[in-house]
């Protein structure tokens, strides 16, 4: 990989080699480097983007395409206002690390063994008592896969030896976003060195401020499903793995914390994801996922901001809807 130039956040100068290796990716951070997120310059290249982009979304994916992301905690220990996976509305809530181990084998077969990358996320997944085993047996089932955790960074300078250990034995790369929150991020970079374990940044937050976007929900279920898919940047690309089911974003996997938070109904049927168990091959989630989910008439996509100030939630539904 080629590295760029050097940077500087915090006082930290270091060089910094590309992770990201599609075109997309490229191109997104170029974007982002010449104008911020609130210009009316960036919305309408980032919409055009997306409109190009959308051509890709109904082609069929290869295994090596696959993002898969698994959630071992859904919670959080920092709320974020308009979280697209929820977590801001969840308690304490670690999932089954055998259940997490068997979906990974599962999906391992069902692959063999090849995919793109598996990306820990959540939530926080730092906050499950059993992430080194999770990270261990990630890397059995996919010995060939980029392995990276993404992290919101204040856990890293608690977390045990055990964590380090199996980060550099199992090549994990650690994704920091930095929100604009009190944590040391140079004694971090250094933990991360010492160790001598992988650490960039997530979203691009070495260049920029973190901000948020608002992705509204329609409980109507009135939104056109096919223009909603193609607008969006999850669809087709970030897939999660959670409970036997394979879902195309994090939204429609963990919309149920929404439903019980709010009390509303949107529905998500056997026609929004793959269940691995009945899957026969790869080829059939490939082949699924090319095409809307009946979920995504719940998406209003025309109606996304980017670029707004990063803040904490007050768990109100005005924030997704």
């Amino acid at each position: 990989m080629r590295p760029t130039a050097g940077f500087r956040r915090n006082g930290i100068k270091r060089d910094r080699m590309f992770t990201k290796s599609t075109i997309s990716a490229w191109i997104i951070r170029k974007i982002r480097i010449m104008n911020p997120y609130s210009s009316r310059i960036f919305r309408n290249l980032y919409k055009a983007f997306i409109r190009v982009a959308s051509i890709s979304r109904l082609r069929k994916k290869t295994p090596g395409d696959m993002d898969i992301q698994i959630h071992p905690a859904d919670h959080c220990n920092l709320c974020c206002k308009s979280c697209s996976a929820f977590s801001s509305l969840v308690e304490d809530c670690p999932a089954d690390t055998e259940d997490i181990k068997r979906d990974l084998a599962r999906l391992s077969k069902l692959a063999g063994g090849i995919i793109g990358s598996l990306t820990i996320s959540g939530g926080e997944p730092l906050l499950h008592p059993q992430l080194p085993e999770i990270i261990e047996y990630a890397r059995i089932c996919f010995p060939k896969s980029k392995l990276k955790i993404i992290t919101n960074g204040i856990l890293l300078e608690e977390v045990s030896e055990k964590f380090w250990f199996s980060c550099k034995n199992n090549d994990v790369i650690i994704s920091l976003t930095h929100y604009p929150i009190k944590i040391n991020i140079e004694n971090i970079v250094k933990l991360a060195e010492m160790h001598c374990v992988k650490l960039v940044f997530q979203d691009d937050t070495d260049i920029r401020e973190k901000t948020m976007h608002f992705d509204p929900l329609d409980p109507s279920g009135k939104q056109n499903a096919s223009e909603s898919y193609k607008l969006c940047y999850m669809a087709n690309r970030c897939f999660v793995l959670e409970n036997g089911k394979l879902f195309t974003c994090p939204t429609i996997a963990h919309i149920g914390h929404f439903n019980r938070f709010f009390n509303q109904n949107l529905k998500v049927s056997d026609r929004d994801y793959v269940d691995i168990y009945k899957a026969e091959c790869i080829n059939e989630a490939l082949t699924f996922f090319s095409k809307p989910m009946p979920f995504c008439r719940y998406c209003n996509k025309q109606d996304r901001v980017f670029g707004l100030a990063w803040e904490i939630s007050k768990r109100e539904l005005s924030e997704w809807m």
